[in-house]
């Protein structure tokens, strides 16, 4: 996870793409709604305070690390927790690029 976590930032911090927008895929839900029954978060993150055996807390943990990553506040990032089987991936692409590109013309025209 900490190698992921330091992609992301170089990805995000990236001059190339400063102008870019970001969707961040967090995968295996699946697997770690399994794990979390029986394997408490904070024996790895002991940052982690949440409750045991709540995926939502530790799902909420692990994205928090990964916005952590952004140093840039005004680029939106946009995250999405998944599994691999989850065939709705594409309808949050795009509405996610949908609001990218409004956001990018609303700014253009000052009206943000």
């Amino acid at each position: 996870m900490e190698e992921s976590k330091a992609l992301l930032k170089t990805i995000i911090t990236y001059p190339w793409f400063e102008k870019s927008s970001v969707i961040l895929f967090l995968n295996k839900t699946d697997i770690i709604k399994e794990k979390i029954m029986y394997s408490h978060l904070a024996t790895y993150f002991p940052e982690f305070t949440g409750p045991q055996q709540d995926p939502i807390a530790a799902q909420e943990f692990i994205l928090k690390m990964y916005q952590e990553q952004n140093p840039n506040k005004d680029k939106k990032l946009y995250s999405h927790f998944t599994c691999a089987t989850d065939t709705e991936n594409i309808r949050f692409v795009f509405v996610a690029v949908k609001d990218t590109i409004l956001t990018a013309n609303l700014k253009d025209f000052n009206l943000v």
